[in-house]
Order: structure tokens, then sequence, then C-alpha cells
């Protein structure tokens, strides 16, 4: 199924009556976009059989595959990720994003570890004008323990900074609040969830107010050679509005780590339908990503 949908994708982006659809310069870098999906694809089917024969290897690489799927991971980590939302807005668009996720772990102790994230967003929209730039970036922040036990956590706060270039692609507000990610980590399995909230604290006050709850809980199951398969919705709730209000994505993730030479990289594939969602909200999305791993020394 994965392998069809993957290729009802890429044709679906590439399709004549697609190309039509929005102008060149959009569709230069939707096509981009494209590009990332279909490149992440080969390596992620590809499997490089000849880097895993060895046992101790296929230890190696399903270890750094648990390790991309904890937050508060105390490794480098580079991700470049492609989102495609269908039917959204009023408009039915397809919305591009991609997505610079840096992940930078600071040693403060022997015990204690300092997490910072980052999300960076660039935004193409076909319609009703073409236009194409720099959304809200997020900042997050977190306090670690460094332990070896099958818990492990993290909190600290976040920053959203109205970013956006052009305007019209940023909300307008500065927004603080907590973020805190728990996981536990079993032989096979790895699950746990990351939670933020963020409130207005400045920002355009003719722009709509921000009070949103984002939860992304996940389950993943580990194969051999770095292979993984899971469950990783992402939760959106609107505080600002009692009712019509969230979304509940069903779908599933499957994601392969690998080596190019002696550099590790991680690359992932998944798509997810909205069951419940608010009026006007994209009833379902495709994601696909790749990832420089630095794993300390």
């Amino acid at each position: 199924m994965i392998h069809v949908l993957l290729i009802r994708t890429i044709i679906w982006c590439c399709h004549p009556i697609f190309r039509t659809m929005i102008k060149k310069t959009v569709f230069r870098i939707n096509r981009t976009a494209c590009n990332v999906l279909l490149i992440t694809s080969i390596l992620f089917f590809s499997g490089f059989p000849s880097m895993a024969q060895e046992k101790e290897e296929n230890g190696n690489l399903t270890e750094l595959s648990k390790q991309t799927q904890n937050p508060v991971a105390n490794m480098y980590q580079v991700p470049l990720s492609y989102v495609g939302d269908f039917n959204s807005g009023p408009d039915k668009l397809f919305v591009s994003t991609l997505n610079l996720k840096p992940v930078i772990p600071i040693d403060l102790s022997k015990s204690l570890l300092f997490i910072f994230r980052a999300i960076i967003p660039i935004t193409f929209m076909p319609a009703p004008e073409s236009k194409s730039g720099l959304s809200d970036i997020q900042l997050q922040f977190y306090l670690s323990p460094k332990n070896k036990s099958k818990f492990i956590w993290g909190v600290g706060p976040l920053l959203s900074m109205p970013s956006g270039i052009p305007a019209d692609l940023c909300s307008g507000k500065w927004t603080l609040g907590p973020n805190a990610a728990a996981l536990v980590m079993l032989k096979k399995v790895v699950f746990g969830a990351l939670v933020t909230q963020r409130w207005t604290v400045a920002g355009d006050g003719s722009m709509p107010e921000i009070n949103q709850l984002y939860a992304n809980p996940y389950v993943n199951y580990n194969f051999h050679k770095g292979w993984a398969l899971g469950y990783s919705p992402e939760f959106y709730v609107d505080w600002t509005k009692t009712t019509d209000n969230w979304n509940w994505p069903v779908g599933l993730v499957a994601s392969k780590v690998f080596r190019i030479g002696k550099q590790p990289f991680s690359a992932n594939l998944s798509y997810y339908y909205n069951v419940i969602r608010p009026e006007n909200y994209t009833d379902m999305y495709i994601k696909a990503g790749i990832t420089l791993l630095i794993p300390k020394k």
C-alpha cells in the first residue's frame, strides 16, 4: 500500500494538469518539494542491504532508529521534512510546507542535558494568489536528565515569533508556553508523547488570538536493519473556540535508518487522514523526510 500511495503521490504532483493549476514560480518550488519526496522514497525503499549484513551493524541501526524516536535524544539531528496538506482552507487548496527542524543537545553536567529544537517552515500556497515564503518560527527548549532508565522525559519553554515573510504567511503574534516530552524505550517498542501549549503574549492586535494545544503521541515498533513502523498522529486543539476545534488523524508512518559510507541518515514516509476535523481544515496529509544523524562520541 505504501508503494502504491508513493507512486500515486509522485504522479499527482508531476501531472501536467497540476502544473497548469499554479504559476510557474510556485510550481518550481513545489517541484522541489516533490523531489524531496522522491529522493526520500528512493533512499527509504532501497534498504541498503549491503550495509546491513553483519549482526552488529543491524543492532547499531536499530538503536539509532530508536533514538530518532526520542524527542530529547542526546544526538545532533538535522531533519528536512515535506508536508503536503490536501483540501486545505475554504478554497480546498493543496498546501506544501518544507520544515527545517534542527536538534542540538548540550551537556550541562554529567546528569543533565539541555536540548534546543527549532521549527523553521517554508510554506507554498497556489491560490487565490500564488505565494511562498517563511512562516512563523518556533523555538523549543528542554531540560532532560541523563540516565539509563527506560523512562525518558524532558520539559521546558517554547517561543514562537511572527517571522513570516510575506506578512500574510505570518500569524502576527508572539506566543509563549510550556512543552514536555515523555517516552518509554523498550527493546523493540518505543512509545510516548510530545505536548506543547502556547498563548499569545504580544503582536498585531488585528490578528486572531492564539491559544493552541499540540499533542503528538506515538508508538513505534522497530524491526531489524533500522526499519520501524508506527502511529504518530498530530492533534491540534484551538481553545479560542468551544466547538469544532480539534482534529483526529488516522494513518501510519514507516521509517528507515541507513548509512551512506559511515554517515547515518534516517528517512520516513507517512500518510494520515483526519477522521475528525474543524471546518475548512485539511482532510488528509502526507509527510516525507530525511534526517542527518550525528551521534555524540
